[in-house]
This record gives structure tokens, sequence and C-alpha cells, in this order.
């Protein structure tokens, strides 16, 4: 199977800020999203940064993913069996001769990440540019991708999602990121 790119996400890049009322606007990127599993978050991450490239879910027997010099992004929750699939897609991911610019790993609540999702997080340290922890954000749980401008993002997350930006397929060190 050969992935390139996916569904054209369309939407306004404009959010309004709910201190002003002002729109404010939110820079868009021009990463390729692979969700590692179904539910990972990655339409939702994709509207978040205006990407228009998503390509779904993670299927077995990849064998090469184009994304045309962006930046590959893949989505994962931080259950543990969430994580154990984002092992799985990274390692075909890499093996398919794809670089990881970024693991994004969003929060399934508001509790701490569980022990096992870190130990397996850690075993594909190498093989992903960045790691980036996405928080837990309830009110995402309720909009609907088409509605996320309404919706004021935490400081935390703000972060999250400019060091996601920031994720380069080539000339980055190496590491994770937590955002608290």
């Amino acid at each position: 199977m050969v992935v390139a790119f996916g569904r054209r996400l369309t939407r306004d890049p404009d959010i309004r800020d709910g201190a002003t009322g002002a729109p404010e606007q939110r820079p868009a990127s021009d990463a390729v999203l692979l969700g590692c599993h179904g539910g990972a978050g990655t339409s939702t991450l994709a509207a978040l940064l205006g990407t228009p490239w998503e390509l779904g879910g993670h299927a077995p027997g990849l064998e090469r993913i184009e994304t045309f010099g962006r930046p590959l992004i893949l989505v994962s929750r931080d259950s543990a069996p969430a994580v154990a699939r984002a092992v799985e897609a990274v390692t075909a991911v890499v093996d398919a001769g794809a670089t990881v610019a970024c693991l994004t790993v969003v929060a399934d609540g508001s509790g701490p990440e569980p022990r096992e999702a870190s130990v397996r997080l850690r075993l594909i340290e190498d093989r992903a540019r960045r790691i980036v922890r996405f928080p837990f954000i309830a009110a995402l749980r309720y909009a609907d991708t088409a509605d996320l401008d309404k919706i004021r993002l935490p400081r935390k997350a703000e972060r999250a999602l400019a060091e996601i930006r920031d994720a380069r397929p080539d000339g980055e060190p190496r590491g994770t990121h937590r955002t608290e």
C-alpha cells in the first residue's frame, strides 16, 4: 500500500479569543498527519493545526508514505493499548523509509499518563524526531471540527501546538517534549 496525502480538510483558521472576542489568526501548518489507530484525535489535531493533509489511520501493510517534503506527524492517544499501536505505526513508518517529524500523544483523560505507555514511548524516542504530549481538553470532546474556533485553548495546548508546528523532518535534534 502506498499512501500520498489523504482527505483535504477545509477550515477557517480564525479562532475567537475568549478574553477580547476579537478573532486571532492561528498559524497554519503544512504538515501531513497520520493516526496510529482509530480515535487518536487526528482529525481534531489537523483542524487545530490548520493543515489540509490528513491520511486517516495507519494500516498494516504500509509500504511507503510520500509527504512531498512536508513533516509527517503521527498521532496517538496516551493509553497503554494506544501507545502499543503507536510503537507499531512508528516502526512501520520508519521501516518504510519515512521520517517521523513528531509523534503527538493526545491525553485521553485528565489523569496522569499510564506508566506502561510512558515506558513504551521511551522505546521509540530514537525513531521520532520529537514526541509532544497534547493535554486533555474536555471541551474538545463536545465540539465538531468545524466548531473548534469557538474553543479557547489553554496555554499548555497552545504551547503543544507550537511545538508540533515547529517539527521538521530533518535537521532537528531528536527528543521528547512534555508540555506542562
